[in-house]
């Protein structure tokens, strides 16, 4: 048995006021993690301060055709909020690959120049207290004494490399925002599907009018 119109109507206004609640989360929860995340980036979290505004004021939009039962506005929003799943989509993927593969070019980068007698890796041995980029046998396999960043007060190397203390450092701080992400793509789902069948079911009671 299907769902009666007025069950539909209601899964569609609910799924696009947790869309709301999302979309304010989202931007909360970004616009905290932003601080805590260098500069340079600042962008994709910035991007998702900008969709789940966008998402935010969408909803409202969902809102009114559900109640209004309007064929025209419930379409409109099914089409944007597919949009805004397709996005939130891709984001979750840039934002998955743009951590991982910044934290292993800034550092190659960095051991890169250190083998040019330029001590770029000391800024990140001193920050996450570690040595090289994968362990501190980067040094010995490169022929080149360890620096002194790679020592911590009681002159002990550090054991741990810079790529696994970033990469962690990452996770903890970029938690709230893929955990925030996630519930949206999974909440835009409901709305979009559910505001789908809502169009369906208003233009199928049209027709039957007409008749």
């Amino acid at each position: 048995m299907g769902l009666s119109p007025l069950l539909i109507k209601y899964l569609a206004f609910l799924f696009n006021f947790l869309c709301a609640v999302l979309g304010i989360v989202t931007i909360v929860i970004n616009v905290i993690a932003i601080e805590s995340i260098d500069p340079k980036d600042q962008l994709i979290l910035c991007i998702y301060i900008a969709v789940g505004s966008i998402v935010f004021l969408l909803s409202f939009y969902g809102c009114f055709g559900a109640i209004k039962e309007s064929i025209c506005i419930t379409w409109s929003y099914a089409i944007s909020m597919l949009v805004m799943l397709l996005i939130s989509i891709a984001l979750l993927f840039v934002f998955r690959m743009h951590f991982d593969d910044d934290s292993h070019n800034k550092l190659h980068e960095a051991f890169a120049k250190q083998l040019k007698d330029q001590d770029a890796m000391s800024k990140y041995q001193i920050q996450y207290e570690c040595c090289g980029i994968n362990k501190l046998k980067d040094y010995t396999d490169a022929s080149i004494p360890l620096p002194s960043s790679c020592f911590d007060k009681n002159d002990s190397p550090y054991k741990d490399g810079c790529l696994s203390k970033m990469k962690a450092q990452h996770e903890e701080l970029l938690t709230g925002p893929k955990m925030v992400g996630w519930m949206l793509m999974v909440i835009e789902i409901g709305a979009f599907t559910f505001t789908t069948i809502l169009g369906v079911t208003l233009r199928n009671e049209q027709r039957r009018s007409e008749y």
